[in-house]
């Protein structure tokens, strides 16, 4: 692999990866806070709270 070449590819992986990465996360900030997925998060939040008895 030339030099040129090497700089190239690690300008792109730089650059795209980025914004690859922003993308990802954008997109599992948006999955985990939509408003849908409220009961599941609370559920999961007051799982710790409940009174059932743990099964061994």
């Amino acid at each position: 692999m030339t030099p040129e070449t090497h700089d190239a590819v690690l300008y792109f992986s730089k650059t795209w990866g980025a914004v690859y990465l922003f993308v990802v996360f954008v997109l599992a900030a948006l999955w985990i806070y939509w408003p849908s997925r409220k009961p599941i998060y609370e559920a999961a939040r007051q799982s710790p709270l409940s009174d059932e008895d743990i099964q061994q």
